[in-house]
């Protein structure tokens, strides 16, 4: 790898760490398609699987004491890794084309109506049907992208959950997600020393980055964060449509 290659790494994962901080999502979003560039698409998303395992983590650690969060969305944890091992298996076979335009349609259904398609009632039965399908087919996103976040942000941000606990909540998603990932891409050789070290030598820029942009998030109000979260959303759509029709 030379220094250009090296430079588009550090300099990648820098700027998803500053994103995946702030708002718990964004990762992948940035650095896959830059990374995608030098090393190619799966190669790309083995490589950032590392970091985002390790940002997770951080995130966890960060926000533990909101882990009562957890208990009542088992069903969306079990259906994220279930499609996440689904994702892993797609990687070179799943048709983008469709499954880009698929994932549009549900995201902008979500950011335009989410709150009415949820309803006030988590016991709802549409609530509860919804809610490990969102999870199962980001899933498949991200075990074959390595980018869920536009399915499962727009999701959570429907529910209008405090900064804190979207970002705290969605890194514990992701974090399985990454685990499932790991194993998957694992058996089938995807973890070259090669791809090893390079996933190793962007937590250095990654981690870096994550803490500036944990401190960034606190000084954002809520509705200041809600409207960073659209943005982000509305951007990892069209990068996802960018890079499967482009």
């Amino acid at each position: 790898m030379g220094f250009t290659e090296l430079l588009i790494l550090v300099v990648g994962l820098a700027v998803a760490g500053l994103a995946k901080g702030t708002s718990g999502m964004g990762l992948p979003l940035i650095a896959t398609p830059i990374l995608a560039g030098v090393f190619g698409p799966r190669l790309a998303v083995a490589i950032v699987t590392i970091p985002i395992l390790a940002s997770n983590s951080l995130l966890l650690v960060q926000g533990f004491r909101k882990r009562e969060l957890l208990r009542g969305i088992a069903p969306l944890f079990v259906a994220s890794a279930i499609g996440t091992a689904i994702g892993t298996l797609l990687l070179a076979s799943l048709d983008q084309r469709t499954f880009a335009i698929l994932i549009t349609l549900m995201v902008v259904v979500f950011l335009a109506r989410g709150d009415r398609l949820l309803g006030d009632d988590p016991a709802a039965l549409r609530a509860r049907i919804l809610g490990p399908l969102i999870c199962f087919v980001g899933g498949v996103l991200q075990g074959t992208t390595s980018i869920a976040s536009p399915l499962v942000g727009s999701y959570f941000h429907s529910k209008r959950l405090s900064p804190a606990d979207f970002v705290f909540t969605l890194a514990a998603i992701f974090e399985l997600n990454a685990i499932v990932q790991i194993i998957g891409y694992s058996a089938q050789g995807l973890f070259t020393p090669e791809v090893v070290a390079l996933g190793l030598l962007g937590l250095i820029p990654t981690l870096l980055a994550l803490a500036v942009g944990i401190a960034l998030r606190g000084r954002l109000d809520p509705r200041r964060f809600r409207q960073f979260i659209v943005a982000l959303i509305v951007l990892s759509v069209a990068n996802l449509l960018w890079r499967t029709f482009a």
